[in-house]
């Protein structure tokens, strides 16, 4: 998997016949829409779209769903592409490599492509990038939704990487977005402390490794560079910003520098969020933190990386699902829970909502041992955790559904967690507590629909042909099921 840029990566997706182009549709909803209605109701893994020859924009491209199937994640994290055959063996297969991971610091180089195009003072125009309008009801058009916010922390030189949302305010000016547990809501609160600027830079088009690792949950005081590094076997090539001195992308497509002044906020949103809910505040805007660009680079013919959440599934789904399952499967190895078979969370139910936990019991209390180490291991946006059998495919919603229906009594198997920490995202919190700057506090629950423990040698015979029966019948009979089961 030889690639050093997002270019590089497509070149890879297109041979491997995952990726569409699309000519003359609008960033103005079209785009996104056309990406809702592919990513809603494909058969399969949708594609990544690449919307070329846009209205106003002849010289820009705009590339939605880049890490939305298991075969584009697998060639992004350099993993073996037959992991990516199921959902389970993707995520099994990210927590083992995670968990050995070298980090890998960047190496600094002199230039890069980034520098093709140079825009500085007077000269800067962010409008000249086809930022789309994602949803109907948004308040403004989205120059970044798939990229990553690099900050530094003030008290330890820890570069960060995260991916908040920005919206496009004016020629030189971008609002942006982030959550009070993120890492880059928290270096920015330092700053306003200090009362004093905070450099940023917004890196759009990165190669696919480091667009990974800003969207997933990387721990604190570890630099997503040094942790791409790790993942890709070699470091990432960076350019020292101009402006602010951040490292920089050498080989992203966009990279906005500039800085966030004390004090300074602007109205920013609505935007429809992952869950399918405007769920910050409703349709009212928020005010949020400024980014005054200073300097902006792109390359020739650049592509702006875009994502279009919304009711899941959407473009974001299958990255938030395997970011979840493995950071619980890995709490869980990390406690010394035995017997964990997998771990998914549903794209079709908000993934970051919904855990499922395959385990294989060994002793009275196993499941629930289990079940309260996920709900911590969860954070802010965890809704339920259900526990099922080692029979049961945690990423099979039919299946986990049919056990909880029939393996469960609300009275024994339902557990609920109260005051739970959450945050403004959250659908579930009234609109009303979110105004006042209440306490964002949610209940959880754990659903055991595992056999109780004990009773699983007289638990009911199940109706269904055995593993061996199966195993012979799909064995003699595989092109008359190739055929049945063929999508179309």
């Amino acid at each position: 998997m030889d690639f050093h840029d997002l270019r590089q990566w497509l070149t890879m997706v297109a041979r491997d016949g995952e990726l569409k182009r699309i000519r003359g549709a609008s960033p103005e909803l079209e785009m996104a829409a056309i990406t809702d209605i592919v990513y809603h109701e494909a058969r399969q893994s949708a594609p990544a779209l690449l919307f070329e020859d846009i209205p106003g924009y002849p010289d820009h491209r705009s590339l939605f769903g880049m890490l939305s199937s298991p075969r584009r994640v697998a060639r992004a994290l350099c993993l073996p592409l037959r992991t990516s055959s199921t959902r389970l063996e993707l995520v099994r297969a990210w927590k083992d490599r995670a968990q050995g991971i070298k980090l890998t610091p960047p190496v600094s180089v002199r230039s890069g492509p980034i520098l093709d195009n140079v825009m500085t003072g007077s000269k800067i125009d962010l409008s000249i990038f086809p930022s789309p309008r994602v949803h109907e009801l948004d308040g403004g058009r989205y120059l970044a939704t798939d990229h990553a916010v690099i900050t530094r922390d003030p008290e330890s030189d820890w570069i960060n990487l995260g991916t908040y949302r920005c919206m496009l305010v004016d020629r030189r000016r971008l609002a942006l977005h982030m959550l009070e547990n993120q890492h880059g809501r928290i270096i920015y609160q330092k700053y306003q402390a200090r009362r004093t600027p905070m450099p940023v830079a917004i890196a759009i088009g990165m190669e696919p490794g480091l667009h990974f690792a800003a969207g997933i949950r990387v721990p604190e005081g570890i630099s997503e560079y040094d942790f791409t590094g790790g993942i890709l076997g070699r470091p990432v090539t960076v350019i020292k910003g101009a402006y602010t001195g951040l490292p920089l992308p050498a080989t992203a497509e966009i990279v906005v520098e500039g800085e966030c002044l004390p004090g300074e906020l602007t109205d920013e949103g609505p935007f429809g969020e992952w869950h399918g809910y405007y769920a910050n505040r409703g349709l009212e805007t928020i005010p949020e933190p400024v980014v005054r660009a200073r300097a902006v680079y792109y390359r020739d013919h650049p592509i702006l990386t875009c994502s279009s959440p919304g009711l899941p599934p959407n473009t974001n789904s299958l990255l938030f699902s395997m970011g979840r399952a493995a950071g619980v499967w890995t709490a869980l190895d990390r406690a010394g829970i035995p017997g964990v078979k997998g771990v998914w969370a549903p794209e079709e139910l908000g993934s970051l909502l919904f855990t499922v936990i395959s385990i294989e019991q060994r002793y009275f209390g196993h499941s629930m041992e289990a079940a309260r180490i996920a709900s911590d291991a969860s954070r802010g946006s965890a809704r339920y955790i259900v526990m099922v059998d080692e029979d049961i495919d945690p990423s099979d919603l039919k299946q986990v559904m049919w056990a909880v229906a029939t393996r469960t009594s609300p009275d024994r198997s339902i557990t609920v967690l109260k005051d739970c920490p959450s945050t403004s995202a959250d659908p579930a919190i009234p609109l009303s507590t979110k105004k006042r700057q209440g306490l964002l506090r949610a209940s959880r629950a754990i659903i055991d629909a595992c056999r109780p423990y004990g009773q699983k040698a007289e638990w009911y015979p199940m109706a269904r042909a055995g593993a061996t029966l199966e195993h012979r019948v799909r064995r003699k009979w595989r092109t008359l099921l190739e055929e049945l089961l063929r999508p179309g």
